[in-house]
């Protein structure tokens, strides 16, 4: 795998987006090595970015490892930002959001119909969960990562001050971190899943 597998110089935003699209999303880390592929479908898109329902039972999927979700969930890709996030749709299950620290974030049509937005993962993840609250994840993994893959010194300090960003803005719980926001793109999600 050739390093930085993933597609440059995509662009940020679809060109069009119609709701009830295909969408994939799909990571890759820094060497070039795919990462989580999660499918969903566009609910439509906001002041904060472009929102992906992911039914519960997707199939959630990377080299060597896969599950069907627990759960529905939604997927935004924001406008700007260093960062894609999962809003959680049960409150069955201990994760209420999952953001991760993310570089190179692009939008390319598929051959088929619909979107794939491919990311690279920086290791880095900003969670609130039930039962640990808000806390920031895996900055070993960014650490070792950093020095086994050569992360520049300037993604290193942009990708810290992203999570460091986003810690600050959960803990305010602004929208769309909130619940109280997601609550009108599920509605959307349960409409759309009644007419397919």
């Amino acid at each position: 795998m050739s390093a930085n597998a993933c597609p440059d110089g995509l662009p940020r935003h679809p060109s069009t987006s119609v709701p009830g699209e295909l969408v994939v999303a799909r990571a890759w880390k820094y060497n070039g090595a795919p990462h989580w592929v999660v499918p969903g479908y566009l609910l439509g898109s906001d002041e904060h970015g472009y929102w992906i329902h992911q039914p519960e039972g997707s199939l959630v999927s990377r080299p060597g490892r896969a599950h069907l979700a627990d759960c529905a969930a939604l997927c935004l890709v924001p406008r700007e930002g260093s960062w894609l996030g999962t809003f959680y749709a049960s409150d069955a299950v201990d994760m209420d959001l999952y953001l991760d620290v993310s570089t190179r974030i692009g939008w390319q049509p598929l051959p088929t119909g619909g979107w794939e937005v491919n990311s690279i993962d920086m290791d880095l993840d900003v969670i609130r969960s039930g039962s640990r609250g808000l806390y920031l994840d895996d900055e070993d993994e960014f650490i070792d990562h950093a020095r086994q893959m050569r992360y520049p010194q300037e993604l290193q300090s942009s990708m810290r001050t992203a999570a460091d960003e986003l810690l600050a803005r959960v803990h305010t719980n602004e929208p769309p971190f909130n619940q109280d926001f997601r609550r009108q793109w599920l509605d959307r999600a349960s409409k759309l899943s009644t007419q397919r």
